[in-house]
């Protein structure tokens, strides 16, 4: 195994890198970092008082990811760099004040046709107690996309559609569908990013947008993920309310552009303490990010 820190650079490929591992990098949780997340993906402050959201998770991942994705070693191969999949598990609260050491490892490297499907996992810890578990896979390919038909003009810096905060509480019950209006503004993206210190140009310039086959720049997929998160967590309110959260990115959603948010419980554990939630991001009746989350149950009253 290497690291990335101690090595030259030297021209490689993505498979080339499997076994690397990126850390320990120290990232401090404070009131300022749980603020700014918070207002970038529109959540509610008022719960957040004590300890950051789990979408949080993302600021925590790209501790790591963000020195995986800016190697310039393999940057020919970021020509097309596409999230596939996100996954992360909660051992406890992310807490205010707490010192978390991220360390990340390029797990399995996969090639097909030329492109390099990258397993990157991560783990968080705290006074030497795991509190997150992280697993991405990562599309990445020395070639550029074939470019869209469509230039799609960029919104103004503020514009957006309607972006509701996630309801307080949702009632536990199987079946019942709860949605919510998200969307986000240019301006958002690059809060978020500053939020996350996930700084891809797909998310703020039009030019990089175009040049991977998009139709302009496109919304964080970790952003929707948070969203879908907010929608989980109304089902458990406290200050750890999921144990896992996996998505899929299907497609891609535009500044400004409307989305509906939604989720449903599909089971509740015999013994009460968790329930199975499935997640939707749903943008001109087409799905841009399915999942499901396990949130925990022990002590919400129905």
């Amino acid at each position: 195994m290497s690291n990335l820190s101690g090595l030259r650079l030297i021209a490689m490929t993505p498979g080339d890198l499997e076994g690397t591992i990126i850390g320990p990098v120290a990232h401090h949780v404070d009131r300022e970092r749980i603020d700014a997340f918070v207002g970038a993906t529109g959540d509610r402050l008022e719960r957040w008082t004590d300890t950051a959201p789990p979408g949080y998770a993302a600021a925590l991942l790209f501790s790591v990811a963000g020195v995986l994705l800016n190697d310039q070693r393999i940057r020919p191969y970021l020509a097309t760099l596409i999230h596939v999949d996100q996954q992360f598990t909660f051992h406890g609260p992310i807490e205010e004040s707490a010192a978390i050491a991220m360390t990340g490892t390029v797990e399995r490297v996969r090639e097909r046709a030329g492109a390099f499907f990258v397993t990157f996992a991560a783990t968080g810890t705290s006074n030497g107690e795991v509190v997150l578990e992280s697993r991405s896979t990562f599309l990445m390919s020395d070639q550029a996309a074939a470019e869209s038909a469509t230039d799609r003009s960029e919104p103004s810096a503020d514009e957006r559609g309607p972006n509701v905060v996630a309801a307080d509480h949702h009632p536990l019950e199987i079946g019942r569908v709860v949605a919510a209006s998200k969307s986000a503004s240019r301006a958002d993206l690059v809060r978020y990013a500053a939020a996350t210190r996930d700084f891809n140009p797909l998310h703020w310039d039009h030019n990089t947008a175009r040049a991977a086959g998009l139709e302009g720049t496109v919304v964080h997929g970790l952003l929707m993920l948070s969203w879908l998160a907010q929608q989980a967590s109304a089902f458990a309110p406290g200050p750890a309310p999921i144990t896992t959260i996996k998505v899929r990115f299907r497609s891609a959603l535009g500044p400004a552009e409307a989305a509906q948010v939604e989720a449903f419980i599909g089971d509740i554990a015999p013994d009460g303490q968790d329930a199975q939630v499935s997640l939707k991001v749903i943008a001109n009746e087409a799905d841009v990010v399915t999942g499901s989350a396990v949130v925990r149950l022990a002590g919400v009253t129905p």
